[in-house]
């Protein structure tokens, strides 16, 4: 992963319901965890009426997770187009990498009915610029 932006890291540990029947964390909680970090790095940083829904995603999984164990997950702003961005997250668990994903998110106006797909202001640019 390659910083072009603001870099945020969080730690999670892993819980047993997240778990498949093979006692390895089914996949799709990576998905969740990467939102989870994603919404920690632009936590108040745009206005009520306002979102970054995602308009594609992916991963790669280098090795497994156990219940109990924990994960630092660091996301990075790779990209930053005027009304979109790109979050690359990194999974680890200590030295070991986990998991590598990212998300591409369209900043977007809520209507009432749909949505309407807008610049980024200028102040969450900034915000998002700073490494």
């Amino acid at each position: 992963m390659q910083a072009t932006g603001r870099t945020s890291t969080i730690e999670l540990r892993v819980r047993w319901g997240e778990t498949d029947a093979a006692g390895i964390v089914f996949y799709p909680n990576y998905y969740v965890w990467f939102d989870v970090a994603a919404h920690e790095l632009l936590r108040g940083r745009y206005e009520r009426g306002f979102g970054f829904p995602i308009v594609e995603s992916g991963a790669k999984f280098h090795a497994p997770l156990f219940p109990d164990e924990v994960i630092t997950i660091e996301t990075v702003v790779a990209d930053l187009r005027t009304k979109a961005l790109r979050l690359e997250h990194t999974i680890r668990r200590g030295g070991t990498l986990i998991a590598e994903g990212f998300e591409v998110r369209v900043y977007v106006k809520l209507l009432e009915h749909g949505i309407e797909a807008r610049a980024i202001p200028e102040d969450l640019r900034n915000y998002l610029l700073q490494g």
